[in-house]
């Protein structure tokens, strides 16, 4: 799944805490946050998740108003476990890791220093961890809903070859190279239904 800050509404699922600064700047498609050093008892920000996820990311830009700063410390809030450091150097690029182990929230922290660490964060991306395999859930979070739909609805009528093909969407077996009604009942038939609240669910297969 990808957040881009279009506009000031996040992905369902996602949010955020910011003791400092820290806002979506729909007009510059980013988020925009400024953190000071980790020792001075520092603002945080805290990306929050549901359900939970297994890889974190995007593409970063550190500087600003200020100066370069001290780069930014990344941590699992769950554990409070080290992950890495984003260097002061990076200008778009993109930093993110994989996890072993699902978690629900990744708090960044100024690195040590004397400098204030501007940021702006674009692109995040994040996959969810879901343990059962159910039909119809094209973006992975264990439930289907409206952004299954979207998905869905993007490769409408599309075949094999056309442009808007996905063929994660080919959702009826056998699969006919063509997203169509077919596809959209397997979608409708256990439409809302959510694996994590319901496990129980015969629609809810155990994943490998």
């Amino acid at each position: 799944m990808t957040e881009e800050f279009s506009d000031s509404q996040l992905n369902q699922g996602v949010s955020f805490v910011s003791t400092e600064s820290g806002h979506i700047n729909p007009a510059q498609g980013y988020y925009q946050d400024v953190l000071a050093t980790e020792s001075q008892n520092a603002p945080i920000t805290v990306w929050s998740f549901t359900p939970a996820i297994i890889a974190y990311g995007g593409n970063w830009t550190l500087g600003g108003p200020g100066g370069s700063g001290n780069s930014l410390l990344v941590y699992l809030a769950d554990s409070s476990l080290y992950v890495g450091a984003i260097s002061n150097s990076y200008g778009g690029e993109f930093w993110g890791f994989i996890s072993d182990t699902p978690f629900t929230s990744v708090k960044l922290v100024g690195g040590s220093g004397l400098h204030q660490q501007n940021y702006q964060l674009d692109n995040m991306v994040y996959s969810f961890y879901c343990p059962y395999v159910l039909a119809g859930d094209l973006n992975g979070n264990c439930r289907l809903d409206v952004e299954d739909l979207a998905i869905l609805a993007a490769a409408w009528l599309s075949s094999s070859g056309d442009p808007a093909w996905n063929p994660a969407c080919d959702l009826a077996a056998p699969p006919d190279e063509t997203v169509n009604l077919l596809d959209f009942s397997v979608l409708a038939g256990h439409w809302l239904l959510d694996c994590h609240a319901d496990p129980s669910d015969p629609a809810c297969l155990p994943g490998q």
